[in-house]
């Protein structure tokens, strides 16, 4: 008998995610708030309707939004659709939120959702649009083991490398700081190419000899070939998605009294980027905003000294004499 699922948030990852779905065998009831998102579900093959619609049918909700706010309003929303049958109607349900959520809302929502017989797990993904498309995603889980085992089939259609990494939140949590880390490596990695090109060095022969070498990161090796030296810039990962995600792994260094300015570093620096750049602009154009401040001649002061703007709250960078050194 194939299980059914209602999948909510068909966007560029969710929707090849829920086709890799019916790939596998599920019925896929899908919601989103793009017209268009439904019509192709529905040329795959899937179901659309109101969550009222199908609720009661489903034995797994996926969630696939852009932020905890929204997640938290689906799920009052999935908490209102099941009350109109009593509780010992109602089927067991488990919700995954394969968002990228905060984990002290994740733990809240589990909580809440405990005395109306449904379980939540967190599943956020790593990997991209293209990974999506191949049902290849990294996913790391959060929650009980027994939640975990019962997840295991649906997590395996739409991933490839798949973990159960804590309690409640975890998956979140180790989501968060992955991204956290996958910018700070994009960030560095725009900077020190666009020196070594003021150098004179040709940007692929840096990211050819730093990809031999210990200097190389995801940044050096996909996304630098594929998205920044083609200057396709079509990651299929928003910039304002990426800033939200170092925000809040910001926020969590923060909370637990971290000792370190990086992350709030990085995150200022991307949301400078998100301000300068298209509203809609690939996390990979960083490094358009990377070539207007690194190594750009500013203003010179009424003491024959070079002010280079694009600071991040730590002052301006002042050079004598306006002299690039190396």
């Amino acid at each position: 008998m194939k299980e059914n699922i209602g999948f909510v948030g068909l966007g560029k990852m969710g929707l090849p995610m829920a086709m890799n779905l019916l790939k596998n065998g599920y019925h896929v009831f899908g919601s989103d708030v793009n017209e268009n998102a439904l019509i192709e579900l529905q040329a795959l093959g899937g179901n659309t309707g109101s969550m009222k619609d199908w609720i009661h049918k489903v034995q797994y909700v996926v969630l696939m939004l852009p932020s905890s706010v929204i997640v938290n309003k689906v799920v009052e929303e999935i908490i209102d659709s099941r009350s109109s049958v009593s509780l010992q109607d109602q089927n067991s349900l488990i919700i995954v939120d394969m968002s990228s959520s905060y984990p002290a809302d994740t733990k809240e929502n589990s909580r809440k959702l405990e005395p109306y017989n449904i379980s939540f797990v967190d599943a956020p993904v790593s990997g991209g649009v293209k990974k999506a498309v191949d049902g290849t995603l990294t996913i790391m889980a959060g929650g009980s083991a027994e939640q975990f085992e019962k997840c295991k089939r649906l997590l395996h259609a739409v991933g490839s490398n798949i973990s159960l990494v804590g309690p409640s939140g975890s998956g979140h949590l180790i989501k968060a700081i992955n991204n956290y880390l996958s910018a700070t490596h994009l960030l560095a990695s725009c900077e020190a190419v666009q020196l070594l090109e003021n150098f004179g060095v040709q940007p692929d022969k840096a990211i050819d000899v730093i990809n031999q070498s210990t200097g190389r990161s995801g940044s050096t090796e996909y996304k630098f070939p594929s998205f920044i030296l083609t200057e396709a810039y079509n990651s299929g990962f928003s910039l304002e998605l990426i800033k939200k995600d170092i925000g809040m792994a910001s926020q969590l260094f923060k909370d637990a009294g971290a000792a370190t300015s990086l992350p709030e570093i990085v995150y200022q620096k991307f949301s400078e980027a998100s301000n300068a750049l298209d509203k809609e602009a690939d996390h990979t154009e960083i490094n358009k905003f990377v070539s207007n401040y690194l190594l750009k001649r500013g203003i010179i002061n009424e003491d024959n000294e070079e002010v280079v703007s694009g600071g991040s709250g730590t002052g301006n960078n002042v050079r004598p004499g306006g002299v690039r050194q190396f």
